[in-house]
Formats: C-alpha cells, structure tokens, sequence
C-alpha cells in the first residue's frame, strides 16, 4: 500500500463536510456560538484525520476505522461543549457524531480508493 497521501486534498475534502454537518447541527439547530462551532470541527477534522484515517483505516479496514470515527466524534463533540459550557450536550453530540459517521464511512471510501493505492507496477503485465 503505497502511502503517497495528498493530504492537503485529502483535510480539504474533511473540512468540507465536517463543518457544514457540525455548524448546522449545532449552531443552527442547538444555539452553539458559531466560533465554538468551528473550533470543534476543526479539531474533530484534525485529530480523526491523523488518528482515524490515516492510522486505523489502512490497518484495520473501513468498518473499524468508521466505528472509531463514531466514537472519536461522540467524545470530542461532548466534551468540547461541556468544556464550553454547553451542558446536557448529550443529544446534540450523539445527533451531530451520527451525522458526521455516516459521512465518515465514504470519506474513508474514497481515501481506500485514491489516496491508498499504489502505482500500478507495468513490469507484471
């Protein structure tokens, strides 16, 4: 598995579903501060990039890594409110952790299909 990431592309593609899924879900719909908002996407898009896609999906396969991403964002979600003052953020957290999963899943299907394959080797044909 060749590990030539673009990883640029690959935060860009993150960035651009995880935000909009967590500045609907709790800034529209639950009256978190736009900045909070943004602060925890940010964070949740860095740590599941480098902890989720880049070392649990090419190890243990899309489910797993897709389970932990669930996980992963239940954790930092709640916990970023509550560290925020936003309490009973439980509902919020779990909807905007479901949300952000479902979307996780292709996410990590495309990374499997263009960021972790290796170069075709033309000496086997």
């Amino acid at each position: 598995m060749d590990q030539n990431i673009n990883h640029g592309q690959a935060l860009l593609r993150k960035a651009i579903f995880t935000l909009p899924i967590v500045w609907v879900i709790l800034s529209l719909f639950n009256h978190v501060s736009f900045v909070h908002s943004t602060l925890l996407g940010i964070a949740l898009a860095l740590i599941s990039y480098f902890l989720g896609d880049l070392m649990l999906l090419p190890r243990m396969g899309n489910t797993s890594a897709t389970i932990s991403d669930f996980i992963l964002s239940l954790l930092v979600i709640w916990g970023g409110l509550n560290l925020f003052g936003y309490d009973e953020a439980l509902g919020e957290s779990l909807l905007t952790a479901v949300v952000l999963t479902i979307a996780e899943y292709f996410f990590h299907l495309w990374m499997e299909r263009t960021q972790f394959s290796g170069p075709t080797d033309v000496r086997q044909s």
